[in-house]
C-alpha cells in the first residue's frame, strides 16, 4: 500500500469531514493555523499529514480516529475488489488468447 495512496484517501475523507461541517478551507486554515492553500494540499494529498496535525483536523471537526480506519478500510476493501475483478478479466483474456493459439496451431 503506497503512503501516497493513503494520503489521498485521508485527504478525501478530510474534505468531506469539513464539507460536513460547512466549512470553508479558509475557515478551517485559520483554526489550524495554516494557509488555505495547505489545507488543499493535505485534501488532495499532495502533502502528507502528520499524525500530531490529524489529530487537530479531528479535534476540529468532531471525528474520532475510528471514523478515519473506518473509511480507509471501506476505500481499501472496494479497491481489493476492484483489483480482483480486474485480474479474474486478465485470466479470462489470456485463457481466450491460449485456447485461440492452440485452436490456430492444431
Amino acid at each position: 500500500m503506497k503512503s501516497n495512496m493513503i494520503s489521498g484517501h485521508v485527504g478525501i475523507f478530510l474534505r468531506k469531514a469539513r464539507k460536513e461541517k460547512n466549512m470553508t478551507g479558509k475557515q478551517l486554515a485559520r483554526l489550524m493555523n495554516v494557509s488555505q492553500q495547505q489545507i488543499s494540499r493535505y485534501e488532495i494529498g499532495a502533502t502528507a499529514i502528520t499524525i500530531d496535525q490529524l489529530a487537530n483536523f479531528l479535534l476540529i471537526l468532531d471525528k474520532k480516529w475510528v471514523d478515519v480506519f473506518k473509511y480507509l478500510e471501506n476505500e481499501f476493501s472496494d479497491e481489493r475488489e476492484i483489483n480482483k475483478v480486474d485480474n479474474k478479466k486478465k485470466y479470462i483474456l489470456w485463457k481466450g488468447c491460449q485456447t485461440k493459439n492452440f485452436i490456430n496451431n492444431f
